[in-house]
């Protein structure tokens, strides 16, 4: 694919970014939507291959790193739902 910049009009050639290929095995299964069990099982897998040597640090620290976003990000809406609840049914009782 090619692409013509607006300022300047040389030709600058896009490349497509191989695929990385799934080096960890830590969901048994594809899963499409991640529940706060899937990520326990999943901590606790990697753990285990860290421990075994199967997974290098890097890539333990980058797995650890997206697990806590999500868990904060699953824990953030939750609470925002249970807030919101708790004022519905405060004005409800008024």
């Amino acid at each position: 694919m090619r692409k013509t910049d607006k300022n300047n009009l040389e030709m600058v050639e896009l490349k497509e970014l191989p695929k990385t290929p799934y080096r960890i095995k830590i969901f048994s299964r594809d899963v499409k939507y991640l529940k706060v069990k899937d990520v326990k099982r999943a901590y606790s897998k990697l753990i285990q291959d860290y421990c075994k040597g199967t997974v290098q640090n890097d890539e333990a620290k980058t797995l650890v790193y997206m697990f806590s976003g999500y868990l904060q990000l699953i824990r953030d809406v939750e609470f925002e739902e249970r807030l919101k609840e708790l004022e519905e049914r405060t004005q409800n009782e008024k």
